[in-house]
């Protein structure tokens, strides 16, 4: 292997494309991936040069991983970009990442193929989103020869507790949509034209399949691609936190005594893409055990791949100061000049974690009829900040939300949840497809209902006028107040069911005036628990009707402030959906149930019982 330095990189003023090349696995399946490399005059350079490879299921030929390889390969890399096992032109059954087969070891022996290549000079860097990133930590516990430095955007670190499903809930609405999503384009869609223009009718209408859940085997188009469907059901009844979702590939979390100490590892994230309370847990576990540097970015995005470039998410517009962070090709491939090649290019000078803090923009419609949240960039070396002061925001039974223990009305607060007309959930932290807005809607949203969003039912009523949804008010602020950090819910409740759930919202109320007529409440972050969970999560303890229970809800964390004028919100109902997927409040094995009742929640905040909210307050920046 050559030692490289940065006088050393290569004059390319081409690429060749090698397409369709296998790599065989220990077990003899075929993995296929195309190879980007520097070239001049149409014909391959020796090199050896440094080696990027990302991992994929969505198909090697995308677009964006065509336009990386490119990039990748005239800035003087080989790119390799695979289909992982049973996906694309790759042989073997594709499980996702679960126990029964090992994306790891996949990964790990890539990278050994390659690093055993003419054209390696021995430094490789792993690079991807999303299900790429997440393979990239499993196969990182190999300790493949030659990995020197990674880019992981969005991946979970537990995607039983944060994903899929989330604190005991389906993540039905994402999941159903991903499943969808993927099975239109699979194999067996590409085989038969019939059972491509059935699921792609299924994706087209989603909404019409709200009022259908929950699915049952065999009776949606999904059943055309059984791998998909049986993994569909197996998240859906695999409730408890069994051995299908233990795999690395799943849950890297408990492993991170086994991560490689001399990887440098680049996170990216944001407040609205499912994965943020994961990527800042493996921000601090990792920058505590690595020799070389972590640096994390979180910006007002959702998880999707123009992460770094994207100015907007859900209704809210933040402006170009969001994408000062990218261009995202760029961003990565510096990380990779710097902490693969050693070119000294200023990368290790920027501070640890670099943090978008929303919510200072005016609130004024852009043409494109978003509402201008705006923000501004920091930074720190810790998370939690060390300046933080976390405050209780206690609640009452007038639906006010106030820092002193000792004022207002104690007692309690009622509705009924009727699992036959749930509760929408109009936004989220948690839904990484966009362009299902009649389904399902990602990032932050006014919390009223849209007629045209199936589980509205056609109504456009503001949430907080629903008789199964509790608000709780701040006065209008006489001071902006900064909240940044991990957000938690303490409630006592009671409940006339044996297993229910809470869905909760953190709310950015702007005032009535000369931008809106009416308060306009923009979702800032959301959390929910199923209440058979409240003790953990490897098993199930059905409740006692009437019984108090003392339970902590965990919310996305976030950071925004909330301007004067404002006020800070707090809702709570009992179900967030299709988002999740609805609580029949019987009791019975979920997906498996076989009725409904209604359920009467109790909300306690007296002063042996002092429901609150725990925000994380920061000092106020002149």
């Amino acid at each position: 292997m050559l030692s490289h330095t940065q006088s050393d990189k290569p004059d390319v003023n081409g690429v060749v494309v090698e397409r369709a090349v296998p790599v065989t696995m220990s077990d003899g399946c075929r993995l296929i991936a195309d190879i980007y490399r520097p070239a001049s005059g149409g014909v391959p350079l020796d090199g050896p040069f440094a080696v990027l490879v990302e991992r994929t299921p969505y198909g090697r030929t995308l677009q964006r991983f065509m336009q990386f390889g490119q990039l990748a390969a005239q800035r003087g890399y080989v790119f390799v970009i695979q289909d992982v096992r049973g996906r694309g032109d790759s042989d073997g059954h594709f499980e996702m990442m679960t126990n029964r087969h090992d994306e790891g070891r996949d990964g790990a022996q890539t990278l050994a193929w390659v690093h055993e290549q003419a054209w390696c000079d021995g430094r490789i860097g792993t690079v991807g989103g999303s299900y790429s990133a997440a393979n990239q930590q499993a196969a990182a516990l190999h300790h493949p020869a030659g990995l020197r430095a990674q880019v992981l955007r969005d991946a979970g670190t537990n995607y039983y507790q944060r994903s899929f499903r989330k604190h005991g809930t389906f993540n039905v609405g994402n999941t159903l949509a991903w499943i969808v999503d993927q099975c239109s384009a699979g194999k067996e869609a590409q085989r038969d034209p019939r059972v491509r223009a059935e699921l792609e009718a299924m994706k087209a209408d989603l909404a019409s399949w709200t009022h259908r859940l929950p699915l049952r085997r065999g009776k949606s188009p999904i059943a055309h691609a059984p791998e998909y469907e049986a993994l569909y059901f197996k998240m859906l009844e695999t409730s408890d936190d069994e051995s299908f979702w233990q795999s690395t590939g799943l849950r890297i979390e408990g492993h991170w005594d086994r991560y490689p100490q001399d990887v440098a590892v680049m996170l990216v994230s944001g407040w609205f893409a499912t994965h943020a309370a994961a990527n800042f847990e493996k921000f601090n576990a990792l920058r505590s055990r690595l020799k070389r540097p972590v640096q994390m970015i979180v910006g007002p995005w959702i998880h999707s791949p123009t992460m770094l470039e994207a100015t907007h998410a859900g209704i809210a517009e933040f402006g170009p100061v969001a994408a000062q962070e990218g261009p995202i090709n760029e961003t990565w491939l510096c990380w990779m000049d710097r902490w693969v090649r050693d070119e000294d290019n200023g990368t290790d000078e920027k501070t640890l974690l670099r943090y978008f803090v929303m919510g200072t923009g005016d609130g004024h419609l852009t043409d494109e009829g978003r509402r201008y949240h705006g923000g501004e960039w920091r930074t720190s070396r810790e998370w939690p900040l060390p300046e933080t002061r976390f405050t209780p925001y206690y609640l009452d039974a007038d639906g006010r939300l106030h820092t002193d223990k000792d004022t207002g009305a104690g007692g309690v607060s009622r509705y009924t949840f009727d699992p036959q007309d749930p509760c929408p959930g109009i936004g989220s932290t948690s839904v990484q497809l966009d362009g299902y807005a009649s389904f399902i809607l990602s990032g932050p949203q006014e919390q009223r209902c849209l007629p045209g969003l199936a589980a509205c039912r056609g109504s456009d009523r503001p949430l907080k006028e629903r008789a199964d949804m509790l608000v709780f008010d701040t006065p209008v602020l006489d001071e902006a107040v900064e909240v940044t950090g991990p957000v938690e819910l303490k409630l006592w409740v009671s409940t006339t069911a044996r297993d229910t759930d809470f869905a909760v919202q953190l709310v950015d109320v702007y005032p009535p005036g000369a931008l809106q007529q009416d308060e306009y409440p923009l979702l800032i972050t959301e959390g929910v628990i199923r209440m058979r969970y409240r003790n953990g999560l490897t098993t199930q303890s059905l409740l006692t009707p009437g019984d108090v229970y003392e339970v902590a809800i965990e919310l996305t964390p976030t950071s925004n402030v909330f301007k004067k004028g404002h006020r800070i919100r707090l809702q709570i109902s009992s179900s967030s959906f299709p988002q999740y997927d609805v609580n029949p409040n019987t009791g019975e094995p979920m997906g498996l149930d076989t009725h409904t009742i209604k359920a009467t929640q109790t909300i306690y905040h007296d002063a042996s019982r002092p429901s609150h909210l725990m925000l994380p307050i920061q000092p106020r920046r002149l």
